[in-house]
């Protein structure tokens, strides 16, 4: 006997899920600052002695706030899910969800030097890739299914992007391995990597099939 396929379903859960996914993680990254402890010791030194901390939740918010924009634009793009698409958006939540251990580690060893400063480095830049490598099962799903667009999106709009999640994949990849031998220098690239990948999937596009 043929059953019937399943119906698509929408977006509407989907993004109200991603969002307070998002929202949560977000919030967490402040915990990690801890309260500066002053009892014989200057406020201003303790203060001053938690910039690893400050980096990396700085990189992180900007991290999340960077991917929570995206995530809006593209869903912007979309009128329905299928199976592969949500999971590429629940392996992007996965990678979300999981930014604030990173963080917390990159916060307590940075500062260290040495090989623990580099680990710490090219992990958070690890991280970063399964980012990447979310957005790629996501458009590869809309690619293989172009009528989960919103009318004037099609399969060579889909392909075109996930090439930008192959060079963020393989981008964040070389910024781990940087980050093993410069970690200051890896920090600073993939800031710059994220404000760019931000910049350019927020942009207006000029070839999409209206």
């Amino acid at each position: 006997m043929r059953y019937p396929e399943s119906r698509l379903s929408d977006t509407t859960r989907v993004e109200a899920f991603s969002d307070g996914v998002m929202a949560i993680a977000i919030t967490l990254l402040v915990l990690e600052i801890r309260l500066p402890e002053t009892e014989g010791g200057s406020l201003w030194h303790e203060l001053t002695g938690l910039w690893p901390s400050y980096v990396a939740y700085a990189g992180s918010f900007l991290t999340i706030g960077v991917i929570w924009l995206c995530h809006h634009r593209f869903f912007s793009r979309v009128r329905a899910m299928d199976g592969l698409l949500h999971c590429g958006n629940l392996l992007l939540l996965l990678a979300v969800a999981f930014l604030p251990f990173p963080t917390t580690v990159l916060a307590h060893h940075l500062e260290d030097g040495g090989w623990n400063a580099k680990v710490t480095t090219a992990f958070y830049g690890v991280v970063g890739a399964l980012q990447a490598a979310a957005w790629f099962v996501m458009w590869t799903a809309l690619r293989r299914n172009p009528e989960l667009f919103e009318p004037g999106f099609d399969a060579e709009y889909a392909r075109r992007e996930s090439l930008q999640a192959v060079a963020g994949f393989v981008g964040f990849d070389l910024i781990a391995g940087i980050g093993l031998v410069l970690p200051a220098a890896a920090l600073l690239l993939y800031l710059a990597a994220v404000l760019a990948f931000g910049y350019s999937s927020t942009r207006p596009r000029v070839f999409a099939r209206v």
